[in-house]
């Protein structure tokens, strides 16, 4: 009782300061842990995102487009922009892959509850923070290192506040969100039109008049439309024309490397329907708003299998953050009862634990001992070697640590054997290799991972001791039969 007496007479802005400290700590408590438990990052596209941060970063203005394969053009360019200056300024890349990584989801879900803090009240703007900390899907894409799709968020909230405020700087923001990611910048698109073109019919049908709020949106969609997809027109073909038929296929598109929403569903239902109820809320007193449209149009996608429908899930659990937020606060000011309090306070704290348990869960995709070695590759395998990894675990690793060597896996980047070839080098004769090899470079190293030898076992060993390659390391073998 004596500690509640103090805690409420404090001023209003010093609680609010003191929840903004704690939930700041506790989200960057949530992000930052893999780091001292496993020591590396976690996420599948780590070495990806190393690899495209140090090519484009040769390029200066900051672009290298030329030089780079065809898979490595099917991402856009605008997150580049900004990584090429920061490295161009000093900063690392592995910096970028590491504890900025770490740090930017918190840095986002601040600003979301820093907007909504504008926009709701503080009291909002503080349960958006908590949202944010209680969800497994955001956590999942910082996991995944989805940079761009973060990056891209990043942007679409502060041009969502902006649009909001008539501020033309949204034109820049909006440049941005569209070029740094397709998929939400696609969902900004859908959103934004959306907005503009209900505001132009309600003011024209029913007052009868052009709206001038809405002008500046309109000239400002135009240019962002038109700058945003001048960002795509060095990688248009892989970035935007090879996903084209895709976002047309129903039943066929593709879903994306994310967790289906039934998992979302068991793991976050209680997130997940404060967040429904908070946009029923949100409706009964506005309508149509940019955060509304977007919470609608990823649930289309998502319900219908649309276009990377799973990934689109995490721009729905992100767009519901600051619904679920409402919710909450509603609950709690409609229902001050002793009993209905506990019960979403218990409800709120289940959703906690059971966002602790399934987050324990994610780990990197290869360990700590072989992401040690990865550097030190650099100082054996030449620039414009070929190294081939027969297995679909560590190739991105091997491309991010050796982006200038020509890197080959099952069905990953520049591979030109087919699955029954891959099966045939691995699992054939010596005949067999020595009629694939034959065809590639002198500089041919084939790399064996931890993960390798454990999967085949015994017949590895068989397969390492092909007299076409020669140990360099414990892990690195070079192609010497021909």
């Amino acid at each position: 009782m004596h500690g509640t007496r103090m805690w409420t007479s404090l001023p209003q802005r010093q609680r609010s300061l003191i929840l903004f400290a704690l939930l700041s700590f506790a989200l960057l408590i949530k992000c930052i842990w893999p780091l001292f438990v496993y020591h590396i990052p976690l996420g599948y596209d780590v070495g990806i995102y190393r690899y495209l941060f140090v090519r484009h970063a040769d390029g200066f203005p900051p672009f290298d487009v030329v030089a780079l394969p065809a898979w490595a053009k099917g991402h856009p360019l605008g997150l580049f922009f900004v990584t090429t200056i920061l490295i161009r300024l000093g900063i690392p890349a592995d910096w970028l892959i590491g504890w900025i990584w770490n740090l930017f989801p918190v840095f986002l879900a601040i600003l979301l509850g820093w907007v909504m803090m504008r926009r709701e009240g503080k009291t909002v703007g503080l349960l958006t923070m908590l949202a944010a900390l209680l969800s497994v899907a955001y956590f999942d894409g910082f996991a995944a290192m989805y940079w761009k799709t973060l990056a891209s968020l990043f942007w679409c909230v502060l041009t969502y506040h902006l649009l909001e405020r008539r501020s033309w700087i949204a034109v820049i923001t909006g440049i941005l969100t569209v070029a740094t990611h397709h998929q939400t910048g696609l969902l900004f698109g859908l959103a934004f039109g959306s907005w503009v073109i209900v505001g132009l019919f309600k003011a024209w049908i029913f007052e009868r008049r052009f709206p001038r709020e809405i002008l500046l949106p309109l000239i400002g969609g135009v240019i962002v439309l038109a700058v945003g997809l001048l960002w795509y027109l060095p990688v248009w073909k892989e970035a935007v024309m090879q996903n084209l038929p895709e976002l047309f296929a129903g039943e066929g598109s593709p879903g994306g490397n994310f967790p289906p929403a039934s998992f979302y569903l068991s793991t976050s239902g209680i997130l997940l329907a404060l967040g429904a109820v908070g946009l029923l809320v949100s409706l009964k007193r506005e309508r149509f708003t940019l955060w509304q449209w977007s919470v609608l149009w990823c649930l289309l996608f998502v319900s219908l299998r649309l276009f990377f429908f799973r990934r689109f899930f995490l721009q729905l659990d992100f767009f519901l953050l600051p619904f679920a937020a409402i919710a909450i606060h509603f609950f709690w000011k409609r229902y001050p009862q002793f009993i209905a309090r506990s019960v979403l306070v218990l409800a709120v704290g289940i959703q906690l634990i059971v966002t602790s348990i399934t987050i324990a869960t994610r780990k990197p995709a290869i360990d700590a001992a072989t992401y040690a070695t990865l550097p030190a590759l650099a100082e054996i395998v030449p620039p414009g070697a070929t190294i081939i990894d027969p297995e679909n675990q560590s190739p991105p690793f091997l491309q991010g640590w050796l982006p200038y060597a020509h890197v080959a896996g099952p069905g990953l980047f520049e591979t030109t054997w087919s699955y029954d070839q891959w099966k045939t080098f691995i699992v054939g004769s010596h005949t067999d290799r020595l009629h694939l090899l034959q065809p590639l470079g002198n500089d041919t190293y084939v790399y064996i991972s931890p993960y390798f030898r454990n999967y085949y076992g015994a017949f590895a060993d068989s397969f390492l001791a092909d007299s076409c390659f020669s140990r360099q390391t414990d892990a690195l073998y070079k192609v010497v039969c021909k």
